[in-house]
């Protein structure tokens, strides 16, 4: 090879393993559905979150709950709760959708938390009763 090959062929190596360094993405455990982005952010309980909504408004964070309704439609949004109160959960952009038969699962939720009274989708109820209102990244159901 000649001299400009050789450089050409180093800068192409070189450009490439910096595409390496990345760490490795976690995975969901075993029979786990994961949907939309790798769970990476800091665990919040929802209870947390339900106290101090606004503390939290714009922050990434995962937090869990059981299942407890999903859009029909097309599972654009659910709502998961536990003892402390609701979340109304809603897919980022609509770039991945829960299964319409979510309810009763638990989730784990990787999500921006969103100020109060934000926007929702058409298929999504106007209830009062999610305190909290989540965009979702991330999602896994067991």
């Amino acid at each position: 090879m000649n001299r400009s090959a050789l450089c050409a062929l180093a800068i192409i190596l070189v450009a490439c393993s910096r595409g390496d360094e990345r760490r490795p993405t976690p995975t969901a455990p075993k029979g786990t559905l994961a949907l939309g982005e790798p769970i990476t952010s800091p665990f919040v309980t929802l209870a947390e979150i339900a106290k101090s909504p606004s503390k939290y408004e714009h922050q990434r964070i995962v937090t869990s709950g059981k299942v407890t309704a999903v859009c029909q439609a097309r599972g654009c949004w659910m709502e998961i709760g536990d003892e402390s109160g609701q979340a109304h959960v809603r897919m980022h952009g609509h770039t991945f959708f829960v299964p319409r038969t979510s309810s009763g699962h638990m989730a784990r939720v990787q999500a921006d938390v969103l100020p109060a009274g934000s926007e929702h989708c058409e298929e999504s109820p106007q209830t009062e009763a999610a305190l909290v209102e989540l965009d979702a990244t991330g999602v896994e159901l067991d």
